[in-house]
């Protein structure tokens, strides 16, 4: 279930990368600059977070199966 969560949450962070790539920056007339930079340090956190959830299922699946393969 854990890494399930992590996997979403680390799609979810990607998506914020990308998602800050096709909206892009704008400078408007009084030249203010417009981009959506929040979605930079979400997408840090979301990753970051996933890989924490997700890595000790995925320890736990690789050790069962080292351990599995040295029993035949």
């Amino acid at each position: 279930m854990m890494m399930r969560i992590g996997a979403v949450l680390a799609a979810m962070g990607l998506a914020c990368f990308v998602a800050f790539e096709l909206i892009g920056s704008t400078v408007d007339e009084n030249g203010l600059l417009h981009e959506p930079f929040a979605l930079i340090p979400i997408g840090f956190l979301c990753v970051a977070v996933g890989v924490l959830l997700a890595l000790p299922g995925l320890i736990r699946t690789l050790v069962s199966r080292c351990r599995h393969r040295a029993g035949k």
